[in-house]
């Protein structure tokens, strides 16, 4: 019997099985379209994320690279003996260096003032690259000026005994602090019995540790009894600061010239030549302020056994300047203008005290400013001796804001010399405004401190309104460690002036570093 075969025959089944199965067919064709679409997308879109992230991310090591290039410049700029003296913008480093995989260059161009100015100010540009994209950054620096410190030394060693002097408990500076540690000299800090910080901002110091007694503190409750910071209130091993070589700045400026300097005993006011008040051989000098509220700076000297008396009043209404009683040969007797308010000696001042008058305020602003700088020849070891209070005739408040009244009206001082001297004939509480350095980066030595500090009683305060810097630490009194109470000499009382660090005295001293005044990200091209 034959086998019958079986087959499939399509055409046999019926249509609307024949059109399901080609819809199906349309429909899945349609959704593996749509998944290579959105494979597509989601590749590009993937692809877009990378490389913006990467785009981001050059830009963001083109910016680091930019911010290391400005700081070499400002590196630069600090190592340098001098200021620059250019006039126009010039590139510090030789073209474009290599850093990091990328590159970048800078331009530093000097402010235009920097010819009619002592604190000489800067522009850097720094343009960083990496791999196609760049990034600039722009910083602004002026030098800095030593009366940004409430307390500097170079030595922690007496200048008298050679001793290490100590900070002691109940003691308050509030201001910066540095330390250059030198003559393998040390911080020395007896905080045993306080209540409160000593030390109400940074300190710096250039070696390595601090002395502590009773101990080094343990935890950040002991550390806040020091610093008010607690363990973050120092920093120690930062660069040394050196002092400035000699008061040959300050000099020119009074005389008004580096040549024709006289060598006669004499009173020489150098104002029609944009100079100041220059002094040859010893004198003393009051500061006094007459019933207009003008400055008078007295002149006292003894020459071939006479006494004369040479008074300079700068008038705050006229702007003008007068001289009574003798002056040195070819100095001018008056002046429509003041002096630059730079006072130097040849010779010894043999007594320093006074008042500072205030500064012309006009409608809330300083129309003329009340600013004097006193400085002797600190390499040929001249001193400044404080016989008596020196005062701002307005007492400024840095609790208050910068056009308070009180602020806007008080003038500013700044003494230099080879010692600053309290005199022991000084009064028993005495009371110095003003920034004070003492000692140079060529002398042996130089301190502020008391004469007869170990015996002078009764004990009083001594408190100062500014900075003190000096080559040596001096002592200006004695205490027991047990109790921390002073035994002899002056408790201290010292406020730092901020103002001093903005706006320091006529032609003071300059630390050889610089501030930063701004930074900012340049927008791109």
């Amino acid at each position: 019997m034959a086998r019958k075969e079986c087959s499939l025959n399509i055409a046999s089944y019926p249509r609307s099985i024949k059109r399901k199965k080609g819809a199906m067919l349309l429909l899945m064709v349609g959704a593996l379209f749509l998944i290579t679409l959105l494979t597509v997308a989601v590749l590009t879109v993937t692809t877009g994320s990378i490389y913006s992230n990467n785009k981001q991310q050059y830009r963001a090591i083109a910016l680091n690279i930019a911010e290391s290039g400005a700081e070499v410049a400002a590196l630069w700029l600090r190592d340098q003996a001098y200021p620059p003296t250019q006039t126009t913008a010039f590139d510090p480093l030789g073209g474009v260096r290599s850093l990091g995989g990328g590159t970048y260059s800078v331009t530093i161009t000097p402010d235009l003032d920097n010819n009619s100015v002592f604190l000489k100010t800067y522009r850097i540009v720094s343009i960083g690259s990496f791999s196609g994209a760049s990034k600039s950054v722009e910083v602004v620096v002026r030098q800095a000026s030593f009366g940004r410190f409430a307390y500097f030394t170079d030595s922690e060693c007496s200048s008298v005994d050679n001793d290490q002097i100590w900070w002691k408990a109940g003691e308050v500076v509030d201001g910066p602090i540095h330390s250059n540690n030198s003559n393998k000299s040390n911080f020395n800090i007896n905080y045993n019995g306080s209540k409160s910080p000593i030390f109400q901002d940074i300190v710096t110091a250039a070696g390595p540790t601090i002395n502590y007694t009773p101990s080094r503190p343990k935890n950040e409750d002991t550390f806040k009894r020091v610093f008010k910071n607690g363990s973050k209130g120092y920093k120690l091993g930062v660069p040394r600061i050196e002092l400035p070589p000699s008061t040959d700045a300050q000099r020119n400026a009074a005389w008004g010239n580096s040549a024709g300097l006289p060598s006669t005993t004499g009173v020489y006011m150098r104002a029609d030549s944009d100079g100041g008040i220059y002094i040859v051989g010893d004198s003393a000098i009051h500061l006094a302020v007459d019933n207009s509220g003008n400055q008078q700076i007295v002149v006292t000297q003894v020459v071939k056994r006479k006494t004369q008396v040479t008074t300079i009043t700068m008038d705050k209404q006229s702007g003008a300047t007068t001289v009574t009683g003798p002056v040195g040969a070819g100095s001018s007797t008056s002046s429509t203008t003041w002096p630059n308010g730079v006072v130097y000696t040849t010779g010894n001042i043999t007594s320093l005290d006074g008042v500072v008058a205030d500064n012309k305020v006009y409608d809330g602003e300083i129309e003329k400013k009340s600013e004097i700088t006193i400085a002797t020849d600190v390499n040929a070891g001249k001193d400044i001796n404080v016989t008596g209070n020196i005062k701002y005739n307005t007492r400024p408040d840095k609790t208050k804001d910068s056009d308070d009244p009180s602020n806007l009206a008080a003038g500013t001082l700044g003494l230099v010399a080879r010692d600053i001297i309290i005199d022991s004939s000084a009064p028993q509480n005495l009371e110095i405004d003003a920034v004070c350095l003492a000692g140079g980066q060529n002398t042996t030595d130089g301190s502020f401190f008391v004469e007869n500090y170990s015996s002078k009683k009764p004990i009083g305060t001594l408190t100062v309104l500014g900075g003190i810097i000096q080559k040596s630490r001096g002592p200006v009194g004695t205490f027991d460690p047990d109790t921390g109470k002073t035994t002899s000499g002056y408790a201290k009382n010292y406020s730092y002036d901020p103002r001093l660090a903005q706006t320091p005295p006529p032609f003071y001293p300059t630390t050889g570093q610089y501030d930063r005044l701004s930074w900012r990200i340049l927008p791109d091209n």
